[in-house]
């Protein structure tokens, strides 16, 4: 068990494997366990990190907290206090929401974003900011540095100096066994205590660059036109978060939203169950005036944005939505994918099929060329 103190609170993670720095955030019904399965596959090329929100797993729990921004200033001293210069950001659901307007902030410290069931709704207050041909001259930098050039996608397959790894020392692997099923996985860290997660480092090789693997079938993705104006006020359609997420506790509803035969889903009830409930409310309540769709239209970052068809807690946000948010932005930099059969919990339900999307994404050094298999469908037709 790894842990960060911050503003005199506790930040759990657990980090694994050498190479590119990946982070994972988990969403509203999670924690760090649910990242497990990506982890372990991901972590032969990228060294990859998991984190706790406040007020939930076993980071600290503080009311004062559990807002939108707070979690964001928990992810950017995340990024200082470990020295991460730049990374990709995986989130899910509330991590997602963080991860976006992380990247919306400080679009230089995230080089790919993938954001998993955000809470993207049409709120008809999109304004009328114009949104120049490279997102990233419309970004707000951090402070106290300048804003990002634009430029040509990095060649992910290369190496870096910044992120070199052949003087770094990591945690053994607590998941080293390569034969394990994600099934088997999580049935044997359910009986693991965290305090027993943290072994002694020893050096690991750093692996060899390798061209990703795509697929042969190749579609360019059309881009939409644009709107004439922006979608209209509704404020009946308003902010949908707390009638969701609020009047039921959280455990019942993750048996809710949660495919029957989710792996190992009562490890899983186990750590929604040490969140704090008023972590799920004022986190919901935070989003009243946060509207993650202009965000993700300003966003720098390449971004993916998966949903499921068949999710119950976060419905895929709608077509004319995502078609003004892709207006204007380079071709191939925000490709949304709707899978059909897929319900709230992507990298759980379907892991093996997920991690190969995640890969191919991390890989690919131009997006416009890069086509998933039969199984997901593009939204923007």
């Amino acid at each position: 068990m790894s842990a960060l103190t911050i503003e005199s609170g506790l930040v759990h993670y657990e980090v694994l494997g050498r190479g590119r720095p990946v982070i994972f955030v988990h969403g509203w019904l999670g924690s760090w366990r649910f990242w497990v399965p990506t982890m372990q596959q991901l972590s032969v090329k990228y060294r990859t990190y998991a984190l706790d929100l406040w007020g939930f797993g076993d980071s600290s729990k503080d009311t004062m907290r559990y807002g939108l921004e707070h979690q964001v200033n928990l992810l950017f001293q995340f990024f200082e206090r470990l020295g991460i210069p730049k990374a990709a950001l995986i989130g899910h659901s509330l991590g997602a929401a963080t991860c976006l307007r992380f990247a919306r902030l400080y679009p230089d410290r995230v080089y790919r974003l993938l954001l998993i069931s955000p809470p993207l709704t049409d709120l008809g207050d999109t304004g009328d900011e114009p949104v120049p041909a490279t997102p990233a001259a419309s970004n707000t930098a951090a402070p106290g540095s300048a804003p990002p050039t634009p430029g040509p996608l990095p060649d992910l397959n290369s190496a870096s100096p910044q992120f070199s790894t052949t003087s770094e020392t990591v945690p053994r692997n607590p998941f080293r066994n390569r034969a394990e099923t994600p099934e088997d996985l999580l049935a044997r860290l359910k009986a693991r205590p965290l305090s027993q997660m943290a072994e002694a480092a020893e050096s690991v090789p750093a692996p060899k660059p390798s061209a990703p693997i795509l697929p042969t079938s190749i579609a360019r993705p059309i881009l939409p036109t644009a709107p004439a104006v922006p979608p209209p006020t509704r404020p009946d359609a308003a902010r949908p978060l707390l009638a969701a997420l609020t009047g039921t506790k959280p455990a019942a509803l993750l048996q809710k939203h949660a495919a029957r035969d989710l792996p190992d889903i009562e490890t899983l009830r186990a750590e929604v169950e040490k969140m704090d409930d008023a972590a799920l409310i004022q986190s919901a309540a935070s989003f009243t005036e946060v509207n993650l769709g202009r965000d993700l239209k300003l966003v720098a970052a390449p971004t993916l944005l998966l949903h499921g068809e068949q999710d119950t807690l976060l419905p895929p946000p709608a077509d004319s939505l995502l078609r003004w948010i892709n207006t204007g932005k380079p071709n191939g930099h925000f490709v949304p994918l709707v899978e059909p059969a897929l319900g709230h919990f992507p990298m759980l339900e379907i892991a093996a099929k997920f991690n190969r999307l995640l890969s191919d994404f991390l890989e690919a050094t131009d997006l416009t060329s890069l086509q998933f298999k039969d199984q997901w469908r593009r939204t923007l037709r």
